[in-house]
């Protein structure tokens, strides 16, 4: 290493193993074949030097916690290694399997996300890159100390944002159990979109019921809940996390009436002479500027629709409580909360950006939502079937399902929507009912009921209700009717359905509500931007943000029942974390108050505002700290520390990457931290490939990954270093700033700036992550030509 340049880098020195003394076990899992169908299992075990090498079918089962305790115990392990899949899968369960030791003691090597799934094309390689993977969890662990988590207690408010079904059903588990709940919602009135979905069904009973009759009791007990503060017309514009809180500002919009006055009698909307579309009745109506949203609406009174007021005052001067007051400001409203439930719904795919299909050209082209408010006793027809052209009752209606779901097209969605088949079935069933001489076609893709549903489906069938499996490519006008083009996949025949009514069943899509608050909290969401669950078996309500929660369609595609059985499980969650506390990781910064000298550089250094200073001693807040650093680079007196040998674990790291690399063996090592390591997971989740030569490195925070990490990499074998950071982290642009001084450090070194790779990652866009890594790998390789 005599041609290192830069008197700063302290580099230790790669043929000298560190900490060589430990006793190691390493734990492989077989993954019921996930792994061992590609890996080469014994090769793997007779490749290792470890004090204790087993293997199991399942680790993570009862069994393997007991065989994994059992050999720390026998053997006197210092370290263990589990080889198994993802630590964000599993990391916390394998902490607490290896009691009696220090959590932190543990280290996963993903042999199945990163290894099994991507190269079950090659098991010679994956075997070996199993073997290289494995090695640098165990160079990693021997560098590894024992620290502990830290519990943070966190108050018992909790906040939910979105007053459908979801919100409501998780505010009142929570208000039962005494803890006071802020539900938020935009609109004028909490209830959602089952309060406009006109029947619901229960497969058990085979019959469609009232959707407001069922709805009704929950929104009661909500508003007479004396531990629940309904908070309508509002949005939260703010989101900070700070020592076990969140603190919330709500924008509330005003009313201009006055709730408490209004006795609901309807003058003022009979004085109001503006009328505008009816988005309770999806626009097949029209109402008043001032109106109400429906007769079971809360807060129960009138509202202004500002936007289309014209101010004439006539509403004011009918008004026998003198309720209304046309001037009001929108207040800030701060709220100090433990927690916050998302549960922000839905909306509708657009059926326009599906114009084979007619609508918006042809009056008698509907949408499914739009059905729904036809046969409502509360709807525009007061719950007549009637064809909007001329008020008829359709002879027949087709129904097209799949209108923007299982939908490969740009601006489709390729999942299915889950709810739409049982919908359809359902419309399809009550017209049948009420009018016996109407024909009702569906044209499926397939058709999905699960479970219970099953049984419904097939009272439809004998309903005489008609089904022909095929996706219509278009809709056209024949006169007075309407021609459905589709294919009839089963009869393999191309066929023309007149009709008088077309229902388009379109997909459930992420409201603007759930993009927005995902973006203010920073919140990890889907490719669709759902957004996204920790984990989708064992973490189902969990977000990646400690502390938020999330339920209902803001989360995927869901039925009612399945929606409030979520909300009641994240109502759980935070019921779990309030009384017993947040556990966080223990790898921030701590500060030596005996050096500090309250110079204050680190305050206005930290982009997380993790620092402060409190009766004359500067304080972090390990909820806002990220470990990431760069307080250390500002402070002159050395006073500032990461717990848990940051440094020391990722050059052990490295080291065990490369410490057997033949002289042919491309390795490129990745920086990635949890952003970017899920996105690689989801590579391997959805069996694409990367090249053998890609080997991932976790970190907390890509800003800990230094100038001496890299050069030690490049120094001692790598033929690459790869960096990936989540633009969104508050640390992007100064990882981005930093990419440019260490590409000048490793020219100084006397070696290629190119072999440093940035990008910015996303979690959706996993898909982009593998195309890099093959790209960076290309241009590493023509490096070498």
């Amino acid at each position: 290493m005599s041609n290192i340049k830069d008197e700063n880098l302290i580099l230790p020195r790669l043929e000298e193993e560190p900490n060589s003394d430990l006793r190691v076990g390493v734990f492989i899992c077989r993954c019921g074949g996930n792994i061992s169908d590609v890996i080469d299992i014994r090769k793997v075990k007779t490749s290792l030097n470890a004090t204790v090498v087993e293997e199991f079918e399942n680790l993570c089962s009862l069994n393997g916690r007991k065989i994994i305790r059992d050999s720390i115990v026998s053997e006197n392990l210092d370290r263990v290694v589990i080889a198994a899949c993802s630590p964000i899968s599993h990391e916390k369960t394998f902490q607490d399997y290896i009691q009696p030791l220090n959590p932190y003691l543990m280290d996963m090597a993903n042999l199945r996300e990163h290894c099994s799934w991507i190269h079950d094309d090659n098991p010679e390689k994956a075997t070996e890159k199993a073997i290289v993977l494995i090695n640098a969890s165990i160079e990693k662990v021997k560098q590894s100390n024992a620290v502990d988590p830290i519990l943070c207690r966190t108050p018992d408010n909790v906040a939910i944002v979105g007053g459908g079904i979801s919100g409501m059903s998780a505010a009142l588990s929570l208000a039962k159990q005494g803890m006071h709940v802020d539900l938020i919602e935009k609109s004028a009135t909490i209830g959602g979109n089952m309060a406009k979905i006109g029947k619901v069904f229960s497969p058990v009973k085979i019959a469609e019921e009232c959707g407001l009759c069922l709805l009704n009791p929950i929104l009661n007990e909500v508003v007479w809940n004396k531990n629940i503060n309904i908070l309508t017309n509002s949005k939260v514009l703010k989101c900070d996390r700070r020592g076990g809180n969140f603190s919330l500002l709500v924008e509330s919009s005003p009313r201009y009436v006055d709730s408490e006055k209004c006795i609901s009698c309807g003058k003022c909307a009979e004085a109001c002479e503006v009328e505008v579309a009816d988005s309770w009745n999806d626009g097949l109506s029209t109402r008043k500027a001032i109106y109400k949203p429906f007769s079971q609406a809360y807060p129960d009174s009138y509202v202004i629709d500002m936007e289309n007021c014209d101010k004439c005052s006539e509403c004011v001067k009918a008004c026998p409580m003198n309720a209304i007051k046309l001037r009001g400001e929108k207040e800030m409203v701060p709220l100090n909360t433990g927690s916050v439930i998302l549960a922000t719904g839905h909306k509708l795919f657009d059926p326009k950006l599906r114009p084979e299909y007619g609508y918006g050209r042809f009056e008698n082209v509907i949408t499914q939502s739009e059905l729904g408010r036809i046969m409502g006793v509360n709807g525009p027809t007061r719950g007549k079937l009637q064809k909007l052209s001329n008020g008829e009752v359709p002879k027949r209606i087709v129904m097209i399902q799949c209108v923007g779901s299982r939908d490969e097209k740009p601006d489709g969605h390729k999942y299915c929507s889950k709810v739409c088949c049982m919908v359809a079935l359902k419309n399809a069933n009550i017209i049948k009912n009420k009018y016996p001489d109407t024909d009702v076609v569906i044209c499926y893709t397939d058709v999905r009921t699960p479970g219970m549903y099953e049984k419904y489906y097939k009272h439809s069938q004998q309903s005489g209700i008609r089904l022909i499996r095929g996706r219509p490519g278009e809709v056209a006008k024949n006169g007075e009717n309407l021609i459905v083009r589709t294919e009839d996949t089963l009869q393999k025949d191309f066929i023309e359905i007149e009709t008088d009514m077309v229902v388009l069943s379109t997909a459930l899509e992420p409201s603007e509500g759930t993009k927005e608050i995902a973006e203010i909290m920073d919140v990890g969401v889907t490719e669709d931007f759902f957004i996204k669950e920790s984990h989708p078996k064992i973490k189902p309500v969990t977000t990646d943000v400690k502390g938020a929660y999330v339920c209902g369609t803001a989360q995927d595609p869901k039925d009612i029942t399945e929606s409030i059985m979520q909300s009641t499980a994240a109502a759980a969650k935070v019921s779990e974390m309030i009384h017993n506390g947040i556990e966080i990781e223990p790898f921030i910064a701590e500060i030596d108050q005996e050096q500090c000298n309250l110079c204050g550089n680190c305050i206005s250094t930290c982009k997380y505002k993790a620092l402060s200073v409190k009766d004359d001693l500067m304080y972090i807040d390990p909820m806002s700290c990220s470990g990431c650093g760069k307080c250390l680079t500002v402070c002159d007196k050395n006073a500032i520390n990461i717990n848990g040998n940051i440094d020391e674990k990722i050059f052990g790291t490295i080291y065990g990457m490369l410490k057997d690399k033949k002289k042919d063996d491309r390795r490129i090592i990745v920086f990635l931290d949890s952003i970017g390591y899920t996105a690689a997971d989801n590579i391997g989740v959805n069996r694409l490939n990367f090249p053998e030569s890609i080997y991932i490195i976790k970190v907390h925070s890509v800003n800990r990954v230094m100038p001496k990490h890299i050069i030690y990499a490049l120094q001692n074998g790598a033929d690459g270093v790869f960096i990936g950071e989540y633009p969104g982290d508050l640390m992007y642009d100064e990882v981005e700033k930093k990419m440019e001084t260490i590409k000048e450090k490793i020219s100084t070194n006397n070696m290629n700036p190119e072999r440093l790779g940035f990008s910015h990652v996303y979690i959706p866009y996993f898909r982009g992550l593998a195309d890099k890594f093959i790209a960076f790998d290309e241009k590493i390789s023509s490096l070498e030509d």
